[in-house]
């Protein structure tokens, strides 16, 4: 069977001649410290699949990196046009039957809403799932669901945490960069239809889904009438499926997992493994990679431990080499990287408990000297471990009275909502908790104050008297968001502390990488590339510099932030980056940081629109007003026929019927009713406003009146239904609809009066959807749900608080000013940077200006990423010992190293196929020949005879004996030495091989078969030895390891094949050794 695996992007890059200067802007990916984000492409048992579609900063959008074959004929084969050394997205993505998305980080699911979102439709000629027409979404033909199944996006499989957890990475991702102008190169609507409601599968741990899915196993199913959906349940029968894929736990974040496709014709396995974690934390057990990734046919991998500057810290120098010209280059090389503590590696493996240590140290030092701490953190992910960690301390400490410890993020109070509700996709400690101590959930964290904003931040520590405050502020690249508005408040001030634990955002700024590339190439005569910048950084800030320029805005900043930078002087790495890679050559040469470290960052800036932008966006805005317009007459005039629908229905406007019936009905048209002090009065000969219809039955009422019952005088009551959540005393004609804002009659069904789901409160976030514009409530729908707080009215409808106490924490100020900061928040969510012009003012285009910025904070790093380091990662092949090793993303000199370890593992790989390590670049496609000679058999006890030794038993009236194999018991297997011959039949049930034995008269004699359930460690055998009370010493030299016993017996294990050989004088120790060693086999 072969198994095609070709990276897309993220995976290593080619040597680029044009970058080969030693200008530190000429090498982007030498900065960075963590895997970039990667998209896969796994074709399996006639089944293709994507691992992950990740997007961050690192990757600028490109039309000229990657380009993808979907014809018929080759289908999903990749072009790579990418001749440069920056990783460039791709215009678009193959074809494929599956997404499988492994964790919640914009690394793994970055790129869905680019590539899959509602807007995309026109570009890749698909929809997304969660906008099909439940109507027409299901088909009769094959061809039908074929033609559907073009045009829609292909399933995404992820687990439960990792959806909630990754739609909050990108609402939160989306507010950062439009709140400062900055267009996120996909729309609130993108997301929604990425996250809608049958677009991803949902799994559990160890929950095995079967490929090719059918059309009812990812569809929602309707009754008759088409008023309810159902979503039905994933089908497990293997009936006509290729290929199974099960998630494991990986650990690193909340739902992270790997996955294990195999395939049901023969069982073999692949495990695509691309971000783990072997140790265990406080909010996630340790990966289970150790236990289901043993033996697989084929593992894709990434090498773990950080690339860069950083990774070399990690790192032993390489031995001298012997020729002096090799040397002195060597030693040219080094001169920059280490000057001293040669022969270890500067930075020891990082490991959990240590690292909370030193991160806790570190930020109690900079607090008891009155200066603030800044951890910038990501949305969602390795925030929780963090906040489990610190609010621990506090809460042991008793620290709350002296110092404040803030969590400051666009989502952050709607992530602390689905993390109290996911406690059983977390370490079982925590679940136990939960249920032992009264209900007092873990992440209750009443040391904490959520804020959603800097300004409420900022009346925390007032209302605190200016205590100290430790924050974790998401935007991890310092570039954006919250974390970047502190670093430019705090920065300033020598007592403060920037402490950065995850490494993962200090990536280059894709954006100005490309821009220089292409400004080199058209310096040198060369091709242009053409590519669409994600974030036109440099047009935009040189329109903000000219307009600061004009306004006299630029001193004044000046002075604050520092100098304005020209688009060719910005830096090409973020402002994280640039911090990381002066304590990493802090390190790198032994000595302390500088006092004043100088970075470039992104300060939003404001002026008026003018101009011909001024123009189009006025234009824009009456294009919108009147498709508005005309969306409301129609929606009106909808109105309006589904309320003629529902007279016609409820018999209003029928002749016929109950004279009493017809009587009631005209006289209650009559009598029109106006709200007046939240009661009911007549009035006069003002407007009439239309009645409240009466509900009929389905059937004749006119033949059960005649027929069962007599006919009594009938008579119009009224009956008022109070909202629910409002005052009983205001009547009500629909729940959550009053007769004042009442747009004509309530229709009502079988069931009674209909009911507004959006005039409630979600109790998952909170949230009030009654504040929405359009109302219908869905999560992520609104600004307010997107991280924004504001809802488009002006008004708040997010509150935040305290973890423990529940206490609000929201400005105090102006409700004027506060509602016009409001409605300016809901105008920068579309993405455009533009804020309306109101009352009588001119509308105000926001964006951003690089500036230089004086950082006197001190910083450090502390590794908290949760990622398995590059030893580990070692370790972990050598032990799961997989047949072909695939490895993708990571640095050169790791992935070497991780190649190496598993051709060193065992006598298999060290003396088998010398190709059984890949490291593809990207675009490059890797054919593997996977699967095993396993056929099912059955065995049998008579032995098998040609025709002449038939007739030659027959003839000496000889009956034929039956063998019965020795059986021996090894761990939980019973294993059996035969020697057996294939008769040529197939059992007719199963269509198993039928083997039967020799003749014992002309079996061969074979050799001994020592066999033993794992691998035997002179370490155990030491152990053994000692408790048998002789003296034994263990030495590992090259090539074997040794064990020697009371100084004259020696047991010696080769290291390549693993043969043990028993060496010493014929004595009483020599025999008990041996037994020993003997008894750690089976002999067959």
């Amino acid at each position: 069977m072969q198994l095609k695996v070709t990276p897309i992007y993220g995976s290593s890059t080619p040597p680029s001649p044009s970058t080969t200067s030693n200008d530190e802007n000429s090498e982007p990916l030498e900065w960075l410290s963590s895997p970039v984000p990667s998209c896969t492409l796994v074709e399996y048992a006639g089944m293709k699949v994507l691992l992950n579609a990740g997007w961050d900063e690192t990757l600028a959008i490109s039309s000229s990196s990657l380009s993808f074959n979907n014809s018929d004929d080759h289908q999903g084969s990749v072009v790579n046009n990418n001749d440069t050394n920056m990783p460039l997205l791709p215009n678009e993505l193959p074809n494929v039957d599956a997404i499988l998305i492994c964790d919640s980080t914009l690394s793994s699911l970055g790129g869905l809403p680019l590539y899959f979102g509602a807007s995309k439709k026109e570009k890749f000629g698909r929809a997304p799932r969660s906008l099909l027409d439940s109507k027409n979404h299901h088909h009769h033909t094959e061809e039908q669901r074929q033609e559907t199944k073009k045009k829609t996006n292909p399933p995404f499989l992820a687990t439960y945490p990792t959806v909630k957890m990754g739609q909050m990475t990108l609402y939160d991702h989306h507010a950062s960069l439009s709140l400062d102008g900055v267009h996120p190169g996909y729309s609130l609507e993108d997301v929604d239809a990425v996250f809608g409601k049958d677009s991803f599968h949902t799994l559990k741990y160890s929950q095995t889904v079967y490929l090719p899915l059918d059309e009812d196993e990812y569809s929602y199913s309707t009754n008759n009438n088409n008023t309810s959906t159902k979503k039905t349940k994933i089908n497990s029968n293997k009936q006509n499926k290729l290929l199974a894929i099960t998630p494991y736990l990986s650990g690193h974040v909340v739902g992270g997992c790997f996955w294990v496709l195999k395939q049901l014709s023969d069982d073999t396995e692949v495990v695509l493994a691309p971000n783990y974690h072997h140790a265990k934390e406080k909010h996630l057990s340790g990966s289970t990679l150790h236990k289901f990734g043993l033996n697989a046919d084929a593992l894709v991998t990434i090498p773990g431990g950080p690339r860069g500057l950083l990774g070399k810290l990690y790192q032993p120098p390489p031995p001298p080499k012997k020729d002096r010209q090799q040397q002195q280059q060597q030693e040219d090389e080094e001169q920059q990287i280490v000057h001293y503590n040669r022969g270890k590696p500067i930075l020891n493996p990082p490991m959990g408990h240590r690292s909370e240590s030193e991160m806790i140290e570190s930020i109690m030092q900079a607090l008891r000297r009155d200066g603030n701490v800044l951890l910038p953190v990501d949305a969602s992910g390795r925030v929780l471990e963090l906040l489990l960690v610190l609010d621990r301390h506090w809460e042991r400490q008793r620290l709350s009275g002296a110092y404040n410890l803030c969590w400051v993020g666009p989502m952050s109070i709607n992530t602390i909502e689905f993390a109290r509700s996911q406690l059983e996709w977390m370490n079982p400690p925590l679940g136990a908790q939960f249920d032992s101590q009264r209900g007092l959930n873990p992440y209750r964290l009443k040391n904490i104050k959520i804020c959603s904003s800097i300004s409420e931040l900022e009346s925390v520590i007032e209302k605190s008297n200016g205590n100290p405050t430790a924050v974790l502020a998401s935007g991890a690249s310092l570039d954006h968001g919250p974390a970047r508005d502190l670093l430019l408040k705090w920065g300033d001030n020598p007592d403060n502390l920037v402490l950065l634990t995850n490494s993962s955002r200090c990536v280059p700024r894709g954006d100005v990488w490309s821009q220089r590339l292409r400004e080199k190439t058209k310096s040198s005569g060369g091709i242009v590339l053409k590519e669409k910048s994600k974030l036109a950084v440099e047009d935009a800030s040189s329109a903000a510099v000219a307009a600061a320029a004009a306004t006299g805005e630029a001193d004044d900043e000046g002075k604050l932030v520092g100098a304005t930078l020209a688009s060719s002087d910005v830096s090409c790495y973020t402002a994280a980056s640039q911090l990381l890679y002066k304590w990493c050559a802090a390190k790198a040469s032994g000595e302390e940081m500088a006092d004043e470290i100088g970075v470039d960052t992104y300060v939003p800036h404001r002026a008026p629109l003018a101009g011909a932008e001024l123009k189009a966006f006025l234009a824009a805005e009456e294009e919108e007003r009147q498709m508005k317009k005309a969306e409301a007459e129609k929606k009106a005039m909808m109105q309006e026929i589904e309320l003629a629908r529902g007279r016609l229905r409820l018999g209003e406007d029928t002749e016929g019927g109950s004279g009493g019936g017809e009587t009631s009905s005209k006289g209650a048209s009559s009598a029109p009713v106006s709200a007046t002090n939240g009661g009911l009065s007549t009035a006069g000969t003002g407007a009439v406003s239309p009645t409240r219809p009466r509900k009929k039955s389905r059937f004749n009422q006119d033949l059960f009146i005649k027929f069962s019952k007599p006919v009594h005088m009938t008579f119009d009551v009224r009956e008022e239904a109070v909202g629910l959540g409002q005052p009983d005393a205001v009547a009500k004609y629909g729940i959550g609809e009053s007769i004042g804002n009442r747009q004509g009659d309530v229709v009502e069904d079988d069931y009674g009066i209909s009911v507004k789901a959006e005039s409630f409160v979600d109790i998952v976030t909170g949230v009030d959807p009654s504040k929405f514009t359009g109302g219908t409530g869905r999560i992520g729908e609104e600004v307010t749900r997107r991280g924004l707080g504001f809802g488009v009215d002006g008004k708040s409808v997010v509150s935040s608080g305290g973890g423990g106490d529940g206490d609000n924490v929201l400005n105090d100020g102006d409700d004027d000013a506060v509602n016009e900061k409001m409605l300016e928040v809901a105008d920068l969510s579309s993405g455009k940077g533009i804020i309306r012009g109101r009352n009588g003012r001119q509308p105000i285009k926001v964006s951003v200006i690089p500036r230089r910025l004086e950082v006197l904070a001190e910083v450090a790093y502390v590794p908290l990423e949760g990622r398995v380091d590059a030893r580990a990662a070692r370790q972990q092949v050598r032990a799961l010992q997989p047949r072909h090793l695939v490895i993708i993303g990571g640095s050169k000199s790791n992935s070497l190293l991780l190649g190496d370890a598993l051709r060193s593992s065992g006598p298999s790989i060290a003396s088998g196929d010398n190709n059984a390590v890949h490291i593809p670049i990207n675009g490059e496609t890797i054919q593997l020949t996977v699967g095993h000679a396993a056929y099912p058999v059955r065995l049998l006890d008579t032995p098998y005879l040609t025709q002449s030794e038939k007739k030659e038993m027959e003839d000496e009236e000889k009956e034929i004996e039956p063998v019965e194999p020795f059986e021996a018991k090894i761990g939980e297997c019973t294993v059996s030495l035969v020697d057996f011959v294939a008769t040529g039949k197939k059992w007719a049930v199963d269509g198993s091989l039928v083997l039967a034995p020799r003749p014992q008269q002309s079996s061969l004699r074979q050799p001994s078969l020592m066999l033993s359930a794992r691998e035997v460690l002179l370490t155990d055998l030491r152990s053994e030895v000692i408790a048998l009370g002789m003296k034994a010493e263990y030495s590992a030299l090259s090539g074997y390891s040794q064990l020697v016993v009371n100084s004259k017996i020696f047991v010696r294990k080769d290291t390549a094949s693993g043969k043990l050989d028993v060496e010493g004088p014929l004595c009483e120790d020599f025999f008990t050794v041996r037994s020993l060693v003997s008894s750690q086999f089976v002999t067959l």
